[in-house]
C-alpha cells in the first residue's frame, strides 16, 4: 500500500511539471507573435510612399504657403508645406509629390526643393512624373523630404506684355497636391512701383487683399480646406511705367574667357536676346567686378556702350544701345567685350599652379536658355581641374581651350567658377624671346646682302608713245562700251527699247569689245616688258579691275540675298554702301593711271 501511494504522487508530479512545460512554451509563443505583430504594425506606420494612393491616407497637408514672385520677365513659385501624420502616428516620408496644371509644364525652366527651416539641406527632385495618376497635371516628387519642406519653380514666359505700361499675369492659383490641404496662403508679390488691375472679364474674381510691402504691391488670399488636384488658372493685370519692366528671353549667351601670358584676362560676351514686350533701344547686362575697357559692337560693328561703375555691395552693369529699335517678337545678336583685372581672379598656388575664380553672371533677370563658357588658357598652360565638368578640353600646339555649356540658367543656379591650371613662368618670356630670334635672323640676312656683291644695273627700256597711246584710247575705248552696255540693260529693264534692238546692239558692242580687250593684252605685255615703273602702272590696273569685278559680284550676291529675305533693309543699304565706295575707289585709280599715260605721251 505505501508502495502503491508514492507510485502516485510520482505519477502527479510528473503531470504537474509537463502541464508547466506546455503553459510557458504556449506563453512564449503568444509574445513572440504579438511582438512581431506590433513591429510590423510600427514599421508600416513609419514609412509612407506619397507615390501610391494608400499614402495620402497616412500624411495629411496642414498649410501650404503659394507665394507668386515677378520678377522681371520670371514668375518664381514657392510653395511651402506643413505636414503631419494622421492618427498622431510617426511619419518619416520617403517622398512627397505636388505639381501645377499641366499647361504650365512647357514654361518651367527649374525646380528644386530644401528643407523650410535649413534652406542649404537640398532635396532631390524627380520631374514630370505626374499626379497620382493624372495626366492633365505636371508632378515632381521631392525624394526624402522633412516634414516642413519647400518647393521653388522657375517658370518663364508667363507675364505678357498688352501695351507699353499693362502687363498680364498667368499662374496656377493653387498647388496642385494629391490631397487636401487645411489651408491654403496665396500671396502674389509684383514687380516695383506696380499696381494690380483685376481682370474685369473674369466671373470668378480672386478675393485678393492688396498691402505693401517697401515698392512693391503684395496681394493676398487665403483658402481653407482646398481640395486635391486644383487645376484652377489666374489671370491678373498689372500696370507700371514704361521701359522699367523689360520682357526678354535670352535665348543664347556664349562667354569667352582668354587669359594671356602678359597677365591679361580679356573677356567677350556674346547674346543672342528677343524682345517679348514692347519696343527698346537698349537693354542693361551685368559685369563682373572690376571690369574696364568696355566696347560692344553688332552684326554691323561697333554700337555705344555706358558702363556704370559697381560698388562693395553692387555689381557694375552695361547699358548697350541698340543701332535701331528692337520690336516686339524681334531678336538681336550683339557681343560685348571688356578686361578684367589679373590680381583679382587668378591666385597663384605655388610656383606653376594657378587658380582661376570667377562667378559667371552674379546679377540677371532671366533664363538662359543655352549658356556655353569658353576659357582659353595662357600659350603652355595646362588644364587640371574644375568644380563643373568640361564638355570638351581642346589642345593644339601651345594652347589649351576649355569649354562648359548649360541650359535653363537661372538665378537661382550656382554658377560660381573655379579653375585650376599648370603654368610654368618660362613661357611667359617665350613669345619676347622668339621675336628677338627672328630680329637677330632678319638682321643678320640683312648685313649678309648688304656685303653681298650688286649685280649690275638693268638698262631702262623706253617705251614708244605710239603704244602708250593705244593703250590710253583702246582702254577709253573699253570703258566707253561698258558703260554703253550697263545703260541698254537699265533702258531695256524700264521698258525703254525693245529687247530685239537690245540684242542687236548688245552684240555689236561686245565684239568690239573682245577685240579692245585682245589689243588691250597685247599692249599691256608691250608696256610691262618695259619694266620699272611701267611695270607697276600695269600692276596697278590689274588690282584695281580684279577689285571691280569681286565688288560687282558682291553687290549681285547681297541683291539677291536681300531678295530671298536673308538680311534686312538697313544691312542692304549698308552693305551697298560700302561695294559702291570700293568701286569708286577702284575707278579713281584707273582714272589717275590713264591721266599719268597721257601727260607723258604729251
Amino acid at each position: 500500500m505505501i508502495i502503491t501511494q508514492v507510485n502516485d504522487g510520482t505519477q502527479r508530479t510528473c503531470v504537474v511539471s509537463n502541464l508547466k512545460r506546455a503553459s510557458m512554451a504556449l506563453l512564449l509563443l503568444t509574445f513572440s507573435l504579438l511582438f512581431f505583430a506590433l513591429a510590423t504594425t510600427y514599421v508600416n506606420a513609419l514609412v509612407i510612399n506619397a507615390k501610391t494612393s494608400s499614402s495620402s491616407a497616412d500624411v495629411q497637408v496642414d498649410q501650404v504657403f503659394h507665394t507668386v514672385k515677378i520678377h522681371y520677365g520670371l514668375v518664381i513659385i514657392n510653395d511651402t508645406l506643413k505636414l503631419s501624420p494622421k492618427n498622431a502616428n510617426t511619419v518619416s516620408l520617403q517622398n512627397f509629390s505636388i505639381g501645377f496644371p499641366f499647361k504650365y509644364g512647357a514654361n518651367l525652366d527649374y525646380c528644386f526643393a530644401y528643407d523650410a527651416s535649413n534652406p542649404d539641406k537640398r532635396f532631390e527632385v524627380e520631374l514630370d512624373v505626374g499626379l497620382g495618376g493624372r495626366i492633365d497635371f505636371y508632378g515632381v516628387n521631392v525624394v526624402f523630404p522633412e516634414p516642413n519642406l519647400t518647393v521653388i519653380f522657375v517658370f518663364s514666359n508667363l507675364v505678357s506684355s498688352e501695351t507699353e505700361a499693362l502687363f498680364n499675369l498667368d499662374f496656377p492659383m493653387y498647388p496642385s497636391l494629391a490631397q487636401n490641404a487645411s489651408l491654403c496662403n496665396v500671396t502674389v508679390i509684383l514687380p516695383p512701383n506696380a499696381n494690380c488691375i483685376l481682370n474685369p472679364f473674369e466671373e470668378k474674381k480672386p478675393d485678393f487683399n492688396p498691402t505693401t510691402l517697401d515698392d512693391r504691391q503684395v496681394l493676398e488670399h487665403a483658402a481653407f480646406n482646398l481640395t486635391g488636384f486644383q487645376c484652377e488658372p489666374a489671370l491678373l493685370q498689372f500696370s507700371t511705367m514704361a521701359y522699367t519692366f523689360p520682357l526678354i528671353n535670352v535665348n543664347e549667351t556664349k562667354r569667352e574667357i582668354k587669359l594671356d601670358q602678359w597677365g591679361g584676362i580679356h573677356l567677350s560676351d556674346f547674346y543672342h536676346i528677343t524682345n517679348k514686350g514692347f519696343s527698346m533701344n537698349y537693354t542693361k547686362v551685368s559685369l563682373p567686378k572690376g571690369a574696364y575697357d568696355i566696347s560692344a559692337r553688332d552684326e554691323m560693328g561697333s554700337i555705344s556702350a555706358d558702363l556704370k561703375e559697381g560698388n562693395a555691395n553692387t555689381y557694375p552693369n552695361a547699358t548697350i544701345y541698340f543701332r535701331t529699335d528692337l520690336e516686339k517678337n524681334n531678336a538681336i545678336k550683339f557681343t560685348v567685350a571688356y578686361r578684367l583685372p589679373w590680381n583679382k581672379y587668378i591666385k597663384q598656388q605655388n610656383w606653376r599652379d594657378y587658380n582661376l575664380t570667377l562667378t559667371l553672371f552674379k546679377v540677371f533677370d532671366w533664363t538662359i536658355k543655352e549658356l556655353t563658357v569658353t576659357i582659353i588658357l595662357p600659350d603652355g598652360a595646362e588644364f587640371q581641374s574644375s568644380n563643373h565638368q568640361p564638355r570638351s578640353v581642346k589642345k593644339s600646339v601651345l594652347q589649351e581651350t576649355i569649354t562648359f555649356t548649360f541650359s535653363n540658367v537661372t538665378p537661382f543656379h550656382d554658377l560660381n567658377f573655379n579653375l585650376t591650371y599648370e603654368y610654368l613662368v618660362f613661357w611667359a618670356s617665350f613669345y619676347p624671346t622668339l621675336w628677338m630670334g627672328i630680329l637677330f635672323i632678319i638682321a643678320c640676312a640683312i648685313a649678309f646682302l648688304w656685303r653681298a656683291p650688286k649685280p649690275p644695273p638693268v638698262p631702262m627700256v623706253l617705251v614708244p608713245p605710239e603704244d602708250l597711246r593705244s593703250f590710253v584710247e583702246a582702254y577709253e575705248g573699253k570703258t566707253r562700251i561698258l558703260l554703253e552696255l550697263e545703260s541698254m540693260e537699265n533702258q531695256l529693264r524700264k521698258g525703254r527699247i525693245p529687247r530685239s534692238r537690245y540684242k542687236v546692239r548688245k552684240k555689236m558692242l561686245e565684239g568690239r569689245l573682245s577685240v579692245l580687250s585682245r589689243d588691250l593684252t597685247n599692249l599691256r605685255e608691250k608696256i610691262r616688258a618695259g619694266g620699272g615703273r611701267y611695270a607697276n602702272i600695269m600692276r596697278q590696273i590689274e588690282v584695281a579691275e580684279t577689285t571691280l569685278e569681286g565688288v560687282e559680284m558682291d553687290i549681285r550676291r547681297v541683291e539677291a540675298r536681300y531678295r530671298r529675305g536673308e538680311i534686312s533693309k538697313g544691312a542692304h543699304l549698308k552693305l551697298l554702301q560700302e561695294y559702291h565706295r570700293r568701286r569708286e575707289r577702284a575707278k579713281t585709280t584707273i582714272d589717275e593711271v590713264l591721266l599719268r599715260l597721257r601727260e607723258e605721251i604729251r
